[in-house]
């Protein structure tokens, strides 16, 4: 693991404290599990974005709903 250096106002520290210190997490591991959710939501979001530009290009035609409706199988086996 790397060291790095961060700025955080008091207030936000002290939050982080207080809901830390029930759960045994330090500082470091808050940040860490804050950076790779914002991570996750990041890639989400790019995947999402780039779905939108896909369909805006090239637009799904209503009737070939019709074409998948009978394929789908929405039971459990």
């Amino acid at each position: 693991m790397k060291n790095v250096q961060i700025t955080i106002d008091e207030d936000t520290l002290l939050k982080v404290d207080r809901a830390g210190k029930p759960l045994g997490l330090n500082r470091s591991e808050i940040v860490r599990r804050a950076l790779r959710e914002w991570l996750h939501r990041h890639a989400v979001e790019a995947f999402e974005q780039e779905w939108i530009n896909s369909l805006q290009k090239n637009p799904d035609e209503a009737k070939r709903a019709k074409d998948w409706a009978g394929i789908q199988d929405w039971t459990k086996k």
